[in-house]
């Protein structure tokens, strides 16, 4: 049995032993690496879903004690990615860099590393199962946004504000965290459509001495409809940064669509929601699915109000500033989401009330 990194089992001083998995149990949660449980794949490797004993989620912060006994143990359905080979040197910094990250964290709108393995050639993370898949499935695809109304689209976006605002935050016992890497393929919806910030193979740590500081990084990472401008030109690496990728994925969850889909063209979906917001013609982006023509079916399918539209677009919008100081913060962004959703829900109920008062 052969480990990475010693150094992985007191990570910064703290001891993570307790979320360490036997090969063995992996192995049979998922029958092998069976096809029967895999459940899809990207350029980090595959993911399986299993069932297998991991340590209470609820206790994985709970990493001064040293006993390992003393986590309590729980059994449930697991999501268990298997990195591709580990002589690769980027994986192998992703898998420390997810458990150096989440090991840090716990929060509702954060997916929760469970445990992880570094037995022989396999680097592999372990981590609650999100049961509806990724925010990006369900955008562009008629069988699958369908089913979220305007309402439904808004908490999402909170959901991942509230998530982002956590890692931009210095806490006690944990960095502030840059992600890196915010988009749609990378934000999960679980069996209540509550949003989790996942995949955290690119983010960034800056201890409580460095805040206030740029980082300066010379090899730029992120998707590429995604990036920050001034990052991407500058290689300077600020928590604005995330902003900018949060407001591609506002204007994706707005118009429904993907910010890499082939209709838009030049610079993406980013620069042509700006233009079109600029002269006034968003509307015309937004997804159809939001916008019935019949006054009872769109009342019912939570059509989108206006004043939450405009406050929605204009906060997106700002997100979106090709200058990091010219971005807003997560505390005015939670706040402007807050009264789309506040205009979207008060005007729903107003306008059922007078459906049955008529």
């Amino acid at each position: 049995m052969v480990h990475l990194s010693a150094s992985l089992l007191t990570l910064n001083g703290k001891s993570l032993d307790h979320l360490r998995l036997r090969l063995n149990d992996i192995e049979l949660a998922t029958d092998k690496f069976s096809e029967t449980c895999y459940i899809g794949s990207g350029g980090y490797g595959m993911v399986y879903k299993g069932e297998l004993d991991h340590f209470d989620g609820m206790d994985s912060l709970k990493i001064e004690e040293k006993n390992k006994g003393e986590f309590r143990k729980k059994h449930s359905c697991v999501a268990i990615k298997r990195l591709h080979n580990r002589v690769d040197t980027q994986g192998e910094q992703g898998f420390v860099s997810e458990i150096e990250t989440l090991s840090n964290c716990k929060h509702p709108n954060i997916v929760s590393l469970l445990g992880f393995c570094d037995e022989g050639h396999e680097l592999i993370l372990v981590y609650e199962y999100v049961a509806k898949g990724s925010l990006d499935d369900y955008l562009g695809n008629m069988d699958g946004m369908t089913n979220l109304v305007w309402a439904q689209r808004l908490q999402i976006c909170l959901d991942i504000a509230h998530g982002l605002n956590y890692l931009h935050t210095h806490i006690e016992g944990k960095p502030m965290i840059i992600h890196r890497d915010i988009k749609s393929a990378n934000i999960l919806l679980d069996d209540n459509w509550v949003a989790k910030i996942a995949d955290f193979g690119l983010s960034k740590l800056q201890r409580a001495n460095q805040q206030g500081t740029t980082l300066i990084t010379n090899n730029i990472a992120g998707t590429e409809v995604y990036l920050d401008p001034e990052y991407k030109n500058t290689g300077k690496l600020k928590k604005e940064s995330d902003i900018y990728s949060f407001g591609v994925v506002l204007f994706e969850v707005l118009c429904g669509r993907l910010a890499y889909d082939e209709i838009y063209s030049g610079g993406g979906l980013p620069s042509i929601a700006r233009q079109c917001f600029n002269e006034g013609t968003l509307k015309g982006m937004v997804d159809p699915k939001l916008m019935e023509a019949d006054e009872i079916i769109s009342l019912l399918k939570g059509g989108v109000n206006q004043d939450s539209l405009e406050t929605f677009s204009k906060i997106a919008d700002q997100c979106l500033e090709e200058t990091q100081s010219r971005r807003p913060t997560m505390e005015v962004i939670i706040k402007e989401l807050e009264k789309a959703l506040n205009f979207q829900v008060s005007n729903l109920f107003q306008n059922v009330t007078s459906l049955f008062v008529k």
